[in-house]
């Protein structure tokens, strides 16, 4: 088991593991790669599932009947947009050694791009 859970955190996968295994690590690898690359800039990859299920979750909430008018759809566009920025200002506030500029194009475009949306969904 311990040897598994080296493959999963990224080790090397030794010839000698049975087929299983280096199909999981190679399955498992860029996620694990992925984490530690947030570990080492002190973000918590946590951060970034739960705003992905929230957004899954905000997102399938439109097709629900009860939010079916025209007023629903746009404050769950708004709020996806919202949803969409939390995470480029985690990572400028609470990052470490990422740069500082990229983080606030991000930010610019997602504050671009929720006002042509909701623009375009208002007058269109």
């Amino acid at each position: 088991m311990s040897q598994l859970i080296a493959i999963l955190s990224g080790a090397r996968v030794p010839e000698s593991s049975s087929r299983f295994v280096r199909g999981v690590a190679i399955l498992v690898r860029p996620f694990a790669r992925l984490w530690k690359l947030a570990e080492s800039h002190e973000l918590n990859p946590w951060v970034f599932i739960a705003m992905s299920l929230v957004g899954y979750l905000a997102q399938a909430m439109v097709f629900l009947p009860p939010f079916q008018s025209q007023e629903w759809k746009l404050v769950f566009l708004i709020l996806l947009r919202l949803i969409a920025l939390v995470v480029p200002f985690y990572i400028f506030f609470n990052g470490r050694r990422i740069a500082a500029v990229f983080n606030v194009s991000v930010a610019a475009m997602f504050i671009f791009n929720t006002t042509w949306h909701v623009c375009y969904y208002v007058y269109a």
